[in-house]
């Protein structure tokens, strides 16, 4: 079994974008920006954007990554936990769950008071991820979800 490290990403160099790039393929959302050096330092100067990663311990090698986003509203501090992904090779090892953990724990350090993941219904791994994380899953809304989509470039 692996041993890994959580950490936050402040600096960017190109094998970070590399696996920046394989990590991001894994998830079912369609990628709507082009992952460059430039494109992720800006991401990670934001001061309400924390991008989690998970490295072998010794290889350094990038094993997942997960995003999370601060929103301070009028009313509320809401975060999202986003981009959750993990090597299918180090699937069922507690990375994707130690991910949502140390987002929790920064999100709980920030005094946010709604933290929310989504994951596909059918997607039972992810589930079972955020479920041992603490998640609720909620299988019905009291809302609807609207979007606006520019698709890849606007």
């Amino acid at each position: 079994m692996s041993k890994f490290v959580i950490k936050e990403v402040r600096e960017i160099d190109y094998a970070l974008v590399s696996a920046a790039r394989d990590l991001s393929s894994l998830l079912t959302s369609s990628n709507q920006v082009t992952l460059t050096k430039s494109y992720l330092e800006l991401m990670v100067a934001n001061p309400c954007n924390y991008w989690l990663v998970a490295q072998e311990t010794t290889t350094r090698k990038y094993l997942g990554m997960a995003s999370l986003v601060i929103m301070h509203m009028p009313t509320n501090v809401r975060a999202s936990l986003e981009n959750v992904a993990v090597l299918p090779s180090e699937a069922g090892k507690g990375i994707g769950t130690a991910l949502c953990f140390e987002a929790k724990r920064i999100a709980d350090e920030n005094e946010v008071n709604t933290l929310r993941a989504a994951a596909l219904k059918n997607n039972t791994a992810s589930l079972r991820m955020l479920e041992k994380a603490g998640f609720v899953v909620e299988y019905s809304m009291d809302y609807l979800e609207c979007s606006i989509s520019r698709g890849p470039r606007f």
